[in-house]
């Protein structure tokens, strides 16, 4: 007998042999009797006489292993023999193990491990056995080899004193983990017998249904990932965690990662194949969740991606069923097929809330068919427009259960659509904002007959991003005094009341809206202010229209109240059209086309109606293009009446109520 000495040190290989996952750590002795080119594996658990699990015995009929094999491997961490080899001797089947660490995995089992062999040598069948302590990983034993009778090879594993009780292993859940780790290589090698407790890894049996996915290269962070194979198999058994398998250009996998992929209710593992995840496997890096290499992480986000909209595919298609019979009732709020993507992503979230509401909600069942359509109908306005609100009415109305709830909550998380559908009904109501506003300052039945108050004001004040994003306040149609006070109360300045803004002649003043926003800047207490003078359509701007926005202008940035504040003004005229005095003031050489005054705390522009709008259009189009958000002709009119029906009568009720003109 000998004693070998590994090349480590204890704690590090504490560190190696640790899992904490017990089927894993078996799974790795089944490879290692695979890579001896066995054709037969088995995993059994010997009970005592109180029916406990005593120990976990994996016996195999594969080469077994030779002495000097043994005392080479067992002595070198990290110096497989494997590593020199692609296929097994006998059976040319891929190899899995190639760092000859898999055989400390018992650490986290038991506290022996044996191994009893028989290897043929010279036309001899010898046998020899090796042991290590759990609390001596570094250490082990080799005994003499023997002659033997033996009729065939292979080599028994026993791990005994076992660390708590396993009597879990033996149950469907981890018989279910350890198939769906095999199965792949079972289908790939049919003549292979892997056993587990007894009984026999079947995928035939244990596969509900199983989808091959086109092969793709991913353009991953720094190159581009080839040959990426995905396939995805739905199980019989609930598996107890659901995982994403890797594996190398041989289909043998190399190490999984938790799916987190949303798929109510069904049970499934996905293997993903590529040359790639070999190297990954070499840098240690293959069971990194978002904390590995960068381009391994945006193939895993692609992988998750691929998977979940195949199991959305798989929902509706459950449902179709249900939603046909739907549709012959005429009940399915849905006609023809989807316009864009947006609306096929909102359909499959729509068909599966409507496939649990059917499953889970008796009062739904036993509705009337009208009542059942006002039903779907409220359910499909609420995921179009306000996607959030889906799980609370699933709760309140159906009483669905908080686990589907949930399951639909995640869904909707997952897939974005609430922020897609979000962004695209905000996209499709600037849209039609646009051409309200383009047909109140260009088409001539309104353009002489629109106003600048009560009317362009009111749509001007309800659509802020017209002149830029992320203003957090705005006031329309405010006197000079109003929005001095509004300053103070933004820069934290106290202000008197009797304090009055004034124009440089005396008189009063009225901006049509004034907006203030936060911005990136040195001073945490800087704030830009935006006010727009607004002109009715019909109006040419001239001189005096020139010289009133700069009275309006002087009014402001004098007030001695700012003076030492950290603010930004910029005043916008908006018009139509201007005369050649007005021209030849806001086209001045080397300064932006509409630029009036440049100082240093604030700007002067005046702006046409049509640059206006091209620059909305630009902005919208880019954003439209890619959620490719359509908004019918038809759907435009109708909205285009509403919308001016909501100014009129904002008009009237702001005539209706104006107080004191001058504040």
């Amino acid at each position: 007998m000998s004693t070998i000495t590994l090349k480590a040190k204890h704690d590090h290989l504490e560190k190696v042999a640790s899992t904490r996952d017990p089927v894993k750590a078996i799974a790795e002795f089944v490879w290692n009797a695979l890579d001896a080119d066995a054709t037969s594996v088995s995993v059994d658990f010997p009970r005592n006489p109180l029916d406990g699990v005593q120990s976990i015995v994996i016996s195999d009929n594969g080469l077994g292993i030779p002495r000097d094999r043994a005392e080479h491997d067992f002595e070198s961490l990290g110096e497989s023999w494997k590593r020199q080899a692609r296929q097994t001797k006998v059976h040319s089947r891929a190899i899995h193990g190639k760092e000859g660490q898999g055989r400390l995995k018992f650490f986290s089992l038991a506290q022996k491990a044996n191994w009893s062999t028989v290897y043929e040598s010279d036309g001899k069948r010898l046998s020899l056995s090796i042991s290590v302590d759990a609390d001596k990983l570094h250490t082990g034993t080799v005994s003499e080899p023997i002659e033997v009778s033996a009729t065939e090879t292979g080599t028994v594993v026993e791990l005994t004193n076992l660390k708590e009780g396993f009597e879990w292993l033996t149950g469907e859940q981890a018989r279910a983990d350890f198939n769906a780790t095999f199965a792949p290589y079972v289908l790939q090698y049919p003549d292979l017998e892997i056993r587990y407790d007894g009984i026999p890894v079947d995928p035939k049996a244990s596969i509900e249904r199983s989808h091959d996915f086109k092969t793709k290269s991913v353009v991953g962070a720094t190159r581009v990932i080839s040959d990426l194979s995905l396939k995805v198999i739905e199980w019989k058994s609930k598996v107890s965690i659901r995982r994403i398998h890797f594996g190398g250009e041989t289909g043998v996998v190399l190490g999984t990662l938790p799916a987190n992929i949303t798929a109510p209710d069904y049970s499934f593992s996905v293997y993903a194949y590529s040359p790639f995840f070999q190297e990954i496997a070499n840098a240690n890096l293959l069971e990194l969740d978002g904390l590995g290499d960068p381009d391994f992480t945006r193939v895993v986000d692609y992988i998750r991606d691929e998977v979940g909209d195949y199991f959305r595919d798989r929902e509706a298609e459950k449902s179709s069923e249900l939603i046909q019979s739907l549709k012959e009732a005429g009940v399915y709020p849905y006609e023809g097929d989807p316009k864009d993507e947006i609306e096929r992503r909102e359909r499959q979230v729509f068909d599966i809330a409507t496939h649990a509401v059917q499953s889970y909600s008796r009062d739904f069942k036993k509705a009337e068919n009208a009542l059942k359509k006002i039903t779907l109908g409220l359910l499909k306005e609420a995921l179009a427009h306000n996607p959030e609100s889906v799980t609370r009415i699933l709760r309140a109305v159906f009483n669905l259960p908080k686990s589907k709830q949930d399951d639909f909550s995640e869904l909707l998380d997952r897939t974005q659509l609430s922020h897609i559908i979000s962004a695209s009904s905000l996209i499709a109501e600037r849209v039609v904002t646009l051409q309200v506003l383009r047909e109140m300052v260009f088409d001539p039945k309104h353009r002489s007959t629109i106003k600048e108050r009560g009317e362009l004001d009111v749509l001007v004040g309800e659509n802020t991003w017209i002149f830029g994003e992320n203003f957090h306040f705005t006031m329309q149609e405010s006197g000079l005094t109003k929005i001095m006070a509004r300053v103070s109360e933004e820069l934290g300045k106290a202000r008197s009341r009797k304090s009055k803004g004034r124009k440089p002649d005396g008189k009063i003043g009225r901006i049509d809206s004034f907006m203030g926003r936060m911005v990136p800047h040195a001073d945490p207490g800087h704030r830009d202010f935006l006010l727009i003078e607004l002109k009715r359509p019909s109006l040419t701007v001239t001189r005096k229209e020139l010289d009133q926005l700069e009275d309006y202008v002087q009014a402001l940035i004098k007030q001695p109240d700012f003076s030492t504040t950290s603010t930004a003004w910029n005043f916008y005229l908006v018009t139509t059209e201007y005369d050649d005095y007005v021209k030849d003031r806001v086209t001045q050489t080397g300064r932006p086309v509409g630029l009036f005054l440049d100082k240093e705390n604030h700007k002067v522009w005046v702006k046409t109606w049509a640059e206006i709008v091209r620059d909305c259009e630009g902005r919208l189009n880019f954003i439209q293009e890619r959620l490719r958000v359509e908004v019918s002709a038809e759907e435009i009119e109708q909205k285009i009446a509403l919308l001016k029906s909501s100014i009129v009568k904002a008009g009237k009720e702001k005539a209706d109520t104006e107080g004191d003109p001058g504040d």
